[in-house]
């Protein structure tokens, strides 16, 4: 499956022991712990076949290896206020960005970023939305985000008659942080880490939006500083993969806590009911579940209790820990890749899943976080509405919103941290497992023929090699 985030099967092993009995006693313990009874509303399956991870990989890696080096090296000498000459010091692709450092010759260096056809969509947007909101960051907070030179399009591959996007960043100094160095070093560096850490989350709160979505420089111009951005329908990184093979998705500004949930909501079905190559009823049963118990309305409603504010706010939208970039103490030197970021309803707002134990490993760090954010709340007020929001925070609200914040967490928080506390959440109905059974063969048959129309792809593109191999005997 194309989702980066999907864990094996066999990472659960050793937890639970599933079968199809499994889910339906689970149906009738829920429904004696509970009074109220729902049937969900059956997702639509889109029969379109998309295209697989394998073939989104290849092609990206066909794009990244026809960028023209020799006009890369002119792209950073035309953009540099000298123009001096560089040198390309490193290159290195990602699953949706090909990157170049540059070393010009006076030592500096810069990043040369391209968004890789067909990863990226809406390229030459979502390249904009990014800019503008590092540049908004950088005038209005105190968060190190790296510097934008230049961006723009330019014929930077071979043999292609369209233009590439670019971006041409600043380098910033210090290394992404590990989960070794969160786990071995000493804990007063680490209570120093998150103190910043803290501090960046309280600079997000500083600047409130009255709508959800990204940002965008107003009236359709190059982005200025003394221009404010425009809120425009969100871009998200599993929007883009949705889009990326080959699924038609939606961006709308929200206005409510409701809608952006909602939105989410939608989301989420699409990713969990797709064909799947060689899907086994097991995992189908385990996907279905979940996907529509989460899709329920009282889960929203759990998560948003206790929002009192129809503020939005900016948040990164993969904070892991590889994009705070810190030195050999832990001090935050850059938080990086902000492309994708938009502003999200107050309820939403929320530590990285590796913050709040929804994660594996780090298991001391929920408790340091809460302890260190406790004793930050005199700081500011916005320190202080960050203790009085996460420090009496529902564990078990925090695995629904990361959920709902990134469906693609789906399989692995349900099932490792909202399954096994299930009786907390007995005042959310359960299934029918009539209509479920029927979803599961449903989405089974279908990716049995998605399955059959990959064999089919891979015979005919064998067929068609040999054949022309043959053809040179």
């Amino acid at each position: 499956m194309f989702l980066l985030a999907r864990r094996s099967l066999s990472a659960f092993s050793t937890i639970w022991t599933f079968s199809t009995g499994f889910f339906y006693n689970i149906f009738g313990l829920l429904r004696a712990l509970t009074t109220g009874f729902r049937q969900s509303a059956t997702p639509t399956l889109q029969y379109a076949w998309p295209l697989t991870e394998q073939q989104i990989y290849r092609r990206s890696h066909n794009f990244f290896g026809s960028v023209d080096e020799d006009a890369i090296r002119a792209l950073g000498t035309q953009h540099h206020v000298k123009s001096l000459q560089c040198e390309i010091k490193a290159r290195y692709r990602g699953s949706f960005n090909g990157c170049f450092v540059l070393e010009f010759t006076d030592g500096s260096t810069r990043v040369v970023r391209l968004p890789l056809d067909p990863a990226v969509q809406d390229a030459w947007d979502k390249v904009r939305s990014e800019v503008c909101t590092m540049q908004y960051l950088r005038r209005n907070t105190n968060i190190p985000v790296p510097r934008v030179y230049a961006y723009g399009r330019s014929q930077l591959c071979r043999h292609a008659s369209e233009l590439q996007v670019f971006i041409i960043m600043e380098q910033i100094q210090g290394h992404p942080l590990t989960r070794k160095a969160l786990e071995t070093s000493p804990e007063p560096r680490r209570r120093l880490f998150l103190q910043q850490l803290v501090d960046v989350f309280a600079e997000l709160r500083k600047l409130p939006f009255t709508r959800g979505g990204s940002l965008m420089p107003s009236n359709n111009e190059d982005i200025e500083l003394e221009n404010p951005p425009d809120i425009v329908g969100a871009f998200s990184i599993r929007k883009n993969e949705l889009q990326a093979v080959g699924y038609t998705v939606s961006r709308i500004v929200t206005t409510s806590a409701k809608e952006f949930f909602d939105e989410q909501l939608r989301i989420l079905q699409h990713m969990w009911t797709m064909p799947y190559k060689d899907l086994d009823r097991e995992q189908a049963e385990r996907d279905e579940f979940a996907q529509r118990f989460i899709c329920q309305p009282e889960v929203r409603d759990r998560i948003c209790i206790n929002s009192t504010t129809r503020s939005f706010f900016l948040a990164h939208p993969d904070l892991l820990p590889g994009n705070i970039l810190v030195d050999d103490e832990l001090n935050i030197c850059g938080i990086i890749d902000w492309e994708y970021t938009a502003s999200v309803p107050q309820c939403a707002f929320a530590p990285p899943t590796w913050i709040t134990g929804n994660d594996l490993g780090l298991a001391h760090l929920p408790s340091e976080f809460t302890c260190v954010l406790s004793s930050m709340k005199e700081k500011s007020t916005y320190h202080s509405q960050l203790a009085a929001e996460w420090g009496s925070r529902d564990p078990l609200a925090w695995s629904l919103s990361h959920i709902l914040i990134d469906p693609a967490e789906l399989d692995f928080v349900f099932w490792e941290t909202v399954m096994p506390n299930i009786t907390g959440l007995c005042d959310i109905p359960v299934l029918d497992d009539v209509q479920l059974r029927a979803d599961v063969d449903r989405r089974l048959e279908v990716s049995r023929r998605f399955t059959q129309y990959l064999d089919v792809r891979t015979r005919g593109r064998d067929a068609a090699l040999a054949e022309a191999v043959s053809g040179y005997d």
